[in-house]
């Protein structure tokens, strides 16, 4: 129970030169009055925020604070060859508010102060136009750092150092077809586990492999998983991802689009018990529209690929995987007034 409000002030300016020199700064300064409460006697113990017997003692019941900060952006690029070779480079360091799913701050990140964090990015890339500005590319790398690790919550907010690279690729062959192509590496580090060796995790049965699962499940075991298999990676997100979509107009209302996306395997949990296979998807539909009318038919996973994704991987990886839909149809009818 609380509030917070937030007064800030910001100035950004898009500048461009004629010799092909592109500049867009920004900055923005933030204070923020933040006052929390957690009525007692309505608290549960002992719980992950207030792990502590009953009737308590352990909770932080009230907190204020004032904070603020400075957030800002930087942005340069230089057009080559009349946009067929633009590089690229950004910096930003972003503040923030850390917040819990309900947007709440909670008081015990009022209390010790971490209900406020900065984020910081950098970016190099190169983009441009080609074959008279039918195709259309863009490729860059990029390294994010959340850095306020005290700040973070199990479920909501983490302090994660993102690096990855990305690869986009438009190309209008003619009036007809336009293809794209993408293509995501990217890799997670969880800070504070990294910081603290191990993480708070549930155990699974693959976790438990000379205990039969029938021992385990009908109630909850609980530990902390060693960052020894995961090297600290966050689970649940495939580090490589490739896409090919394509779509063709017949010109006569008829058009057909398709699209193949393939994905790695990944682990789960942090544990690395449980590996979500690989996978590649298919996908296919057609559709007709009228000046009025539209109808679309589409198939979904048509080579019927069975795949899963994680659930809460930083809690409940070892524990529950989610099925993912198999082969499925889709059918609309859409009129325009």
């Amino acid at each position: 129970i609380g509030e917070y409000t937030d007064l800030g002030f910001a100035l950004m300016g898009d500048f461009t030169w004629n010799n092909g020199f592109s500049a867009l700064l920004g900055v923005r300064y933030d204070t923020i009055d933040v006052e929390s409460r957690q009525p007692s006697d309505k608290l549960l113990f002992a719980s992950s925020n207030n792990f502590c017997p009953p009737p308590g003692g352990c909770e932080d019941v009230e907190a204020d604070d004032d904070v603020d900060g400075v957030s800002w952006t930087a942005s340069i690029s230089y057009d080559f060859a009349d946009g067929q070779f633009i590089p690229y480079f950004t910096a930003s360091e972003q503040a923030t508010m850390i917040v819990g799913q309900g947007a709440e701050a909670t008081v015990g990140n009022v209390a010790d102060g971490g209900v406020f964090d900065e984020s910081e990015l950098l970016e190099f890339g190169v983009k441009g136009s080609l074959l008279d500005n039918s195709l259309y590319y863009a490729i860059s790398v990029y390294e994010q750092e959340r850095t306020d690790f005290s700040a973070q919550s199990i479920v909501t907010n983490q302090a994660t150092e993102t690096e990855g690279a990305e690869v986009e690729v438009r190309w209008v062959v003619n009036e007809n077809l336009l293809l794209t192509f993408g293509y995501s590496k990217i890799e997670v580090t969880n800070l504070n586990t990294e910081e603290a060796g191990n993480r708070f995790s549930f155990i699974g049965c693959d976790d438990l492999p000379n205990i039969p699962c029938h021992l385990l499940y009908g109630g909850t075991l609980g530990g902390f998983v060693a960052n020894t298999a995961s090297d600290s990676k966050r689970a649940g997100m495939p580090e490589n991802i490739f896409s090919l979509t394509g779509t063709y107009d017949f010109g006569n209302g008829w058009a057909v689009t398709g699209s193949v996306i393939d994905v790695d395997s990944v682990d789960s949990g942090y544990s690395g018990a449980v590996e979500l296979p690989e996978y590649t998807l298919v996908n296919l539909g057609f559709s007709y529209e009228t000046e009025n009318w539209l109808f679309s038919v589409s198939g979904k996973n048509l080579t019927d690929e069975e795949y899963f994704r994680s659930n809460f991987p930083n809690l409940f990886g070892g524990v529950i995987v989610l099925p993912e839909l198999p082969r499925h149809y889709n059918a609309r009818v859409q009129y325009k007034f």
